[in-house]
């Protein structure tokens, strides 16, 4: 009886191992599945201020072309001794799409809450980088518009 019993509990063992196995297909640049958001951060240059933190998450949909965002802007200054200060945070929320250029560059398109349209260019599935409606970057040389995945 407990021999029956062992051949049991590893015959089980053995198929909940079997449903464990990750078969999902390895991401390409900016695709996902549901099970995983991306979340972009970096400091942007700021026009009156020394910087811009975003934080833009991703919550893709199922076909993981399209999805929902929300984005945080908080602009901040530094004084002479390193020491930040937060000036105003800003959110957001809407629809973003991920797109293919006429040079064959994927792009990502935040749209929505009335703030108008946000592209950027997907660098890698790590790096994103701010660009204008035209898929242009910035000419400013030195300027950063990069934004970082942290997961």
């Amino acid at each position: 009886m407990k021999r029956t019993f062992c051949y049991l509990a590893a015959a089980a063992a053995l198929i909940a191992l079997g449903a464990c196995t990750d078969t999902r297909k390895p991401t390409t640049p900016l695709t996902s599945d549901r099970s995983t958001d991306k979340v972009y951060t970096g400091v942007l240059p700021g026009a009156d201020v020394d910087g811009i933190r975003y934080t833009v998450l991703l919550d893709f949909d199922d076909d993981a072309t399209e999805g929902d965002y929300d984005i945080v802007q908080t602009y901040f200054t530094t004084d002479s001794a390193g020491t930040v200060q937060d000036l105003a945070s800003f959110a957001g929320e809407g629809d973003f799409t991920v797109g293919t250029g006429a040079n064959g560059q994927k792009y990502l398109k935040l749209s929505g809450d009335g703030s108008g349209e946000v592209y950027f260019l997907v660098d890698t599935d790590s790096t994103i980088t701010m660009v204008d409606a035209s898929l242009t970057p910035s000419p400013t040389p030195g300027m950063n518009y990069t934004l970082k995945s942290t997961r």
